[in-house]
């Protein structure tokens, strides 16, 4: 039994580096900060974790950007999320482009708007590179900046996707509330309304 816990030990040590132990406290900062049950929806979406968020909670922040004082700290927090991060929280950086995409197709009018003026954020990630040894992990974060882009830049398409998603909203019982009623919000935003909408 002495070599199986010199084995679990050496396995522990082998994971134990200074990016994973970064995220690890980022992931311990952010659940400590006193915050308000959004922040803590977006904070617990957004974490290092090797497993993506559920759609109940994404679902959640959707429809609380249709609340005029709750979107601001949503699109604050993906935004930053999105700019400000060591290529090491690649996983982050994922999980808020996904997140991101969510709203972006079942969240707020504004949600559109919002992306489209952040645009240079998204094209930016385009170069994202991380790898873990041979592993490229940045892969999927210049994938997934890619379709967020394509789908912005075609009107016709986020009305299918927003369709799409109403759909699925009003299928499995409207669990979301008020999204896809077409309201909330107010004003703000400055995307000049896009031919979208119509």
């Amino acid at each position: 039994t002495n070599t199986n816990q010199e084995d679990l030990t050496m396995d522990l040590l082998k994971d134990l580096t200074i990016d994973n132990l970064r995220n690890a406290a980022e992931d311990a900062f952010n659940q400590a900060k006193p915050k308000t049950d959004v922040e803590s929806r977006v904070y617990e979406c957004l974490s290092h974790k090797n497993w993506g968020s559920s759609s109940t909670i994404m679902n959640e922040i959707s429809r609380d950007t249709y609340d005029y004082d709750k979107f601001p700290i949503i699109t604050k927090i993906v935004w930053e999320s999105l700019e400000n991060q060591r290529p090491a929280a690649w996983r982050v950086v994922f999980k808020a482009l996904t997140l991101l995409e969510h709203l972006v197709k079942n969240g707020s009018e504004r949600c559109v708007d919002d992306a489209r003026n952040h645009g240079h954020v998204l094209r930016g990630l385009h170069q994202f590179n991380y790898y873990e040894g041979t592993v490229d992990r940045g892969l999927g974060v210049k994938e997934k900046s890619k379709q967020i882009v394509e789908i912005l830049g075609d009107d016709e398409r986020i009305r299918e996707e927003r369709g799409k998603a109403k759909k699925l909203r009003e299928k499995f019982g409207g669990s979301l509330g008020g999204v896809g009623s077409g309201g909330g919000g107010g004003g703000g935003g400055g995307g000049g309304g896009g031919a979208w909408r119509k």
